[in-house]
């Protein structure tokens, strides 16, 4: 865990380092602009898992959280986003295994509005560091049983490891009002690391762990202030 936090801190001093070297080459803050704000955003998270032989039906979730926002000149900022996201009861699409998960994310996001006087439309990219605060695995198994009952769905299993760190990409539109904005984002996540599941039991035991990966859409709007 500490690799990935220090990963996480290294990436966004780069970023912070290229925004400050870049300041005299983009247009700087108006005297009225605060450099720091905060808001709050929530939407849809449509999530694709997969393992190495077969992928799980596709499932949208809920995704909510805060948006905290550094704001380097009138074209750039770095914005940190802790949130939560759901997967509920994903079905393998030969319904050979059922998937949940509940994650913490901390994405760090560096942000870049293409126009420098109109701040409508960004793209941004950064990484997330994700958590899982509860997960839950099972998986089917044919086989026969000489007496009854034979169970043919694994036991409940969660993750071993507990942490990934995940790519972001998205683009976006920001609705400026008098004392607020409202941005619209359509994000692209994939993760670079897999959730390890092991299933033990009295009937089952597995020797490889189950490697299962993740990429998601996600489409948000909120208000920051």
């Amino acid at each position: 865990m500490k690799k990935l936090f220090i990963f996480l801190l290294a990436f966004c001093t780069i970023f912070i380092c290229l925004a400050s070297n870049s300041l005299q080459a983009q247009q700087v803050l108006t005297p009225k602009t605060r450099p720091f704000s905060l808001g709050f955003f929530a939407g849809l998270n449509y999530t694709n898992s997969f393992v190495d032989s077969y992928y799980f039906k596709s499932q949208a979730g809920l995704l909510a959280g805060i948006d905290m926002k550094y704001r380097f000149t009138n074209q750039t900022s770095l914005h940190m986003q802790p949130s939560w996201t759901q997967v509920a009861e994903a079905n393998a699409q030969s319904n050979v295994s059922k998937l949940s998960l509940n994650t913490f994310k901390l994405p760090f996001v560096y942000r870049y509005y293409v126009s420098p006087n109109r701040n409508l439309f960004f793209v941004q990219a950064g990484l997330s560091y994700n958590y899982l605060t509860s997960s839950n695995f099972r998986k089917q198994y044919d086989f026969v049983c000489i007496t009854a009952p034979c169970p043919n769905i694994g036991p409940n299993t969660p993750s071993s490891n507990k942490s990934t760190v995940s790519g972001i990409a998205g683009v976006g539109v920001t609705i400026e009002l008098q004392k607020i904005s409202i941005p619209v984002t359509l994000q692209y996540e994939r993760y670079f690391g897999n959730y390890l599941f092991t299933t033990n039991s009295s009937f089952i035991s597995d020797g490889n762990p189950t490697r299962v990966k993740f990429e998601s859409f996600a489409l948000t709007t909120g208000i920051n202030f």
